[in-house]
């Protein structure tokens, strides 16, 4: 029983200067972000909203053509020719 209470006393000396003090800035810290996630929700909301009401759509910023049914591989003028390289394993260039 000593022992337990040496334990139980130690405890309560530590509690109150450190661990206290530790929990309240952890769940400060917990706040702050939770309350930068919500700012960061309702301006993305806001954007969102606006871009509806003002009309503006991808389709109508950006010119672009569908695919027709020719070659894909010869491309066409509305889309870029693109190289891919995969490096092949213990390539030295």
């Amino acid at each position: 029983m000593e022992a337990a209470e040496q334990i139980a006393v130690v405890w309560k000396q530590v509690r109150g200067p450190v661990i206290v003090p530790l929990l309240r800035a952890s769940v400060m810290v917990c706040l702050a972000m939770c309350v930068i996630l919500f700012v960061e929700k309702v301006y993305m909301a806001v954007v969102i909203v606006a871009m509806r009401l003002i009309g503006r759509r991808p389709e109508r910023q950006w010119r672009w053509e569908p695919l027709r049914d020719d070659d894909p591989e010869l491309g066409n003028a509305a889309y870029p020719m693109v190289l891919v390289q995969i490096p092949m394993y213990n390539e030295r260039e």
